[in-house]
């Protein structure tokens, strides 16, 4: 009895043991805690933007850290705690730039090395990355202000994708801008030295204009046919969808048909080539039977007109067997040549 109850602590033992390990691996996994060595720094802002503690810290997309600690310092700048990963190195020409993660508002501090001219000694853990050489994060909502009026003749799918794509291409690309603003400018000055050919397209634009203007009553007609036109298959949307559903669902069925009859159908177009090949060979008994079948269609239909059943009289009735080396025997069993049965001259 003591070594059973012994026995069963052992057990009870090695399960909680192995529940307690599970229990620290899902706290270290979800709680994305760190065991490797870390240095701390600090960053200031001039506007964080809604980055907060505990937010991610990154260098090229791979994370590296967590943001500690968000304090407003006196002088309204935003001073910014986090730590790093031991192994990774900042130097005094680093930059701690906040970035979007995604459209929910989530931020992250992204780390950049700056120029190869300007790098310098490797900051020690506890120093500060300076004003200069921070970056805000994108005003979203400034950016999707400008475009609110697309953004109304948009289903909120292309919003989100649309809106995503501005913010990568926009963050952190201040001199592809400024170099995009200087080629529309350069546009806008070529634009400017064609002015006449403009005039002259314009004026072709005129006269096409003009032409509708003469036409607009055919083209209003036009219009409003098609306006109809798409109201009416707006209205019928439902049913239309279903019809292709229905046609679909159609060819499916007549496709798995199709496959399941197609050794029944290949064995129909053998038996079939056959037949004709016996029909073929033997073509006047054929053509003799063919002609003959409606007498005898009629005189059957006769035998019948009194119910449903046939009469039959026998007059005869032979027996064919076969004998010795396959030859035929006929053996009669029934023979009468008198009343009904009487020979017609």
């Amino acid at each position: 009895m003591r070594d059973r109850l012994t026995a069963t602590l052992w057990r009870l033992a090695i399960f909680m043991t192995v529940c307690l390990m599970g229990l620290f691996v899902l706290l270290a996994v979800f709680a994305q805690i760190r065991f490797e060595p870390q240095q701390s720094f600090t960053a200031v802002f001039g506007n964080v933007g809604g980055l907060k503690g505990g937010d991610f810290v990154r260098i090229a997309g791979v994370e590296v850290g967590k943001v500690k600690n968000i304090r407003i310092q006196p002088d309204a700048s935003v001073r910014v705690d986090f730590k790093i990963e031991d192994s990774v190195p900042l130097t005094e020409s680093s930059r701690a730039v906040i970035r979007y993660d995604n459209l929910y508002g989530d931020r992250y501090l992204a780390l950049e090395e700056g120029n190869a001219d300007e790098a310098g000694k490797k900051l020690r853990p506890g120093a500060t990355i300076p004003l200069s050489h921070t970056e805000p994060a994108l005003d979203l909502d400034t950016l999707i202000g400008g475009f609110r009026p697309l953004f109304q003749a948009m289903n909120p799918d292309q919003v989100n994708a649309l809106s995503s794509q501005l913010i990568q291409a926009f963050q952190g690309e201040g001199d592809t801008i400024a170099s995009l603003l200087s080629q529309t400018a350069t546009l806008t000055s070529t634009l400017a030295d064609r002015d006449q050919l403009i005039g002259q397209v314009i004026t072709n634009l005129n006269t096409v204009l003009g032409t509708f203007d003469d036409n607009n009553r055919q083209f209003g007609e036009a219009v409003d046919k098609i306006a109809s036109l798409t109201q009416t298959l707006a209205g019928r949307k439902q049913d239309i969808t279903n019809s292709v559903a229905y046609a679909n669902a159609a060819s499916a069925s007549l496709a798995d048909l199709l496959e399941r009859s197609r050794p029944a159908l290949k064995k129909v177009v053998h038996e079939t080539d056959r037949t004709s090949t016996l029909v073929l060979n033997d073509a006047a008994y054929f053509d003799d039977l063919i002609n003959t079948l409606p007498d005898a269609y009629k005189t059957l239909g006769r035998q019948g007109l009194y119910g449903d059943w046939f009469a039959f009289y026998i007059c005869e009735a032979i027996l064919k067997v076969n004998g010795h080396g396959g030859q035929p025997i006929y053996i009669k069993l029934i023979g009468q040549k008198s009343g009904r049965c009487t020979p017609k001259p």
